[in-house]
């Protein structure tokens, strides 16, 4: 099972257990990407975002999921149209579109930069290995 599956099938499960306001039920429903591939929302380290955030955009359940995912601390994937690092930047107050310079000699990095693993990255790659 590929490690996006694995992500989707938590997803599911997650959204499934969690007590449903009707509102959030509403958004669920209405998410264009309940009706395409689930891999364009997970993608493997490294690889692009673009297709996630192009279904995202004319997405009208866009905000609520974008809410969501902030106030679940959802720490993998597309949601709302922006990636975990953009929802980071969102949360300190810095908009997603907003640069920050990089550190001098450092070149800046994008959403489709690989960035060194962290234990957080390893735990949860063991969790979903089984």
């Amino acid at each position: 099972m590929r490690k996006s599956e694995a992500a989707v099938i938590e997803l599911t499960t997650m959204l499934a257990d969690q007590p449903q306001s009707p509102d959030e039920e509403a958004w669920v429903g209405q998410a264009v990407c309940s009706q395409t591939d689930p891999d364009a929302f997970f993608p493997e380290k490294g690889g692009s975002t673009r297709e996630a955030k192009r279904i995202c955009q004319g997405c009208p359940a866009k905000d609520a999921c974008l809410q969501w995912a902030i106030d679940h601390d959802e720490r993998f994937g597309i949601w709302g149209g922006l990636s975990e690092r953009e929802r980071r930047r969102l949360k300190r107050g810095i908009g997603p579109d907003e640069a920050i310079p990089p550190a001098e000699g450092v070149d800046e990095l994008d959403d489709e930069t690989p960035i060194a693993d962290t234990d957080h990255d390893r735990d949860h790659e063991a969790r979903l290995a089984g």
